[in-house]
């Protein structure tokens, strides 16, 4: 009876928490409630794989998945490869074709790369009429030579 009734306060604890700290921004509440969810389930898959109680272990390791990636199979930044979209580095520019594409030579200091990206990104943006494709590539060159 003692763990339940201190479970119960804990429950009415929480709830107060999630209202008083978390109440401005219902997003938050679900982001908070969803890891909350996460680790419970977690917590039970340890405890039915210490029993040795595989077939529960595994069903609420699924849940708990499902309510980490929200119902997809791989989180939203992830890729099929499991390399997060952002690090992955698409870029075959060399260094020199970086240098051609901003008019630059092999001595061109930070100042001077930022300095004309700035100049030809103005001229070349699509808000200005420009090319999408020269817009990214004069980008791209930016990012290959100030790494």
């Amino acid at each position: 009876m003692g763990p339940l009734l201190l479970g119960l306060i804990a429950l009415i604890a929480c709830i107060f928490l999630f209202r008083v700290f978390v109440a401005a921004d219902p997003g938050r509440l679900i982001a908070v409630a969803r890891y909350a969810g996460i680790a419970l389930l977690l917590l039970l898959i340890v405890f039915f794989s210490i029993t040795e109680r595989w077939l529960p272990a595994v069903f609420l390791g699924g849940i708990a998945w499902s309510l980490y990636t929200e119902g997809r199979l791989l989180p939203k930044n992830w890729s099929r490869a499991g390399i997060p979209r952002e690090r992955r580095s698409t870029s075959t520019m060399s260094r020199e074709e970086a240098l051609k594409v901003l008019g630059l030579g092999a001595g061109a200091s930070e100042d001077d790369i930022r300095e004309a990206h700035r100049r030809l990104i103005l001229q070349n943006h699509p808000d200005r009429g420009g090319s999408d494709y020269l817009a990214s590539k004069i980008n791209e060159a930016k990012d290959v030579l100030l790494g």
